[in-house]
């Protein structure tokens, strides 16, 4: 460093540019800064604007049973969808794993097929599959002699099972890329020494891809708070989400302020997912090694 560098003043583009190694992060930080970091700021501001003699709309978040309502609503739909997603995707991820090499891209298309389909024409395929007279019910009354179909449309139950089959191919690519890393002479050392099989799996395998589940479940769980044709279709009105609550307040009534503090709520819940998260993946510790 000359004497000249070293008499000029810091500034804050030398923590960037001052090291090139570090001069590339400099267009995504701005994307980032324009494209998240100054709308959620500008939100931010909005809700905080509550003209003179009006409650803050935060109060009205937090006490009026309607949106404490939407909140749970959306809050049991992500965390039941990211439950659900990881009870299905764990062993669906883990059959991929393990299948020779040649079948293993015909499964993983078939999981993936979904995706080649949009949201919405998804979500009206399950209202002819579990509808009254759908094929699912169907197959129930005669199998079971049921007199009367059993009720999974608009209710809890259609959100969950359309928001499963959106999300669970994310939750098996997720756990597919954390099983890959498990080095293939763990498992079977295990079973040399002594552990059965289940013991071996268990104990050995299951561990090296927790990162991988906490990745999946984190993924999951903040998409699914943001849905809304599949609860719109599959929910009806007893199952209203906080975006689509969100649409009826700013663009339908212009109440920005109490749709701004709403926004902020949901992102107020990612960020402590989000600081669950970091540790107990141990982020720092993978950066280090």
């Amino acid at each position: 460093m000359t004497a000249a560098s070293a008499r000029r003043p810091w500034h804050p583009a030398d923590l960037l540019f001052g090291n090139a190694s570090l001069a590339w992060l400099a267009p995504g930080l701005l994307a980032v800064g324009v494209l998240f970091v100054w709308p959620v700021a500008h939100l931010a501001l909005i809700s905080l604007d509550v003209p003179a003699g009006m409650a803050s709309p935060y109060a009205a978040v937090l006490s009026e049973p309607l949106y404490l309502r939407v909140i749970s609503n959306t809050a049991v739909s992500a965390l039941g969808t990211t439950v659900i997603c990881l009870l299905i995707g764990y062993p669906t991820a883990y059959a991929i794993h393990v299948l020779p090499a040649p079948w293993r891209p015909l499964v993983l298309a078939s999981v993936l097929f979904s995706y080649a389909v949009g949201t919405m024409p998804r979500a009206f395929s399950w209202i002819v599959l579990l509808g009254d007279r759908g094929v699912v019910n169907q197959a129930l009354m005669t199998a079971f002699d049921l007199s009367e179909p059993v009720q999974m449309l608009y209710n809890q139950s259609g959100v969950l099972i359309g928001m499963t089959h959106v999300m669970l191919p994310l939750m098996v690519l997720t756990l597919l890329g954390a099983m890959a890393r498990v080095p293939e002479r763990l498992v079977p050392a295990a079973r040399t020494l002594g552990a059965g099989p289940l013991r071996a799996f268990a104990l050995v395998f299951v561990p090296l891809t927790m990162p991988g589940v906490l990745a999946g479940m984190m993924m999951t769980f903040v998409y699914s708070l943001g849905f809304f044709v599949v609860p719109a279709v599959l929910g009806g009105a007893g199952q209203t989400t906080v975006v689509m609550i969100l649409r009826d307040l700013t663009l339908g009534l212009g109440r920005w302020g109490i749709g701004s503090a709403l926004s902020i709520t949901v992102i107020v819940i990612c960020a402590l997912g989000a600081a669950i998260y970091v540790p107990l993946a141990r982020i720092g510790e993978i950066e280090e090694q």
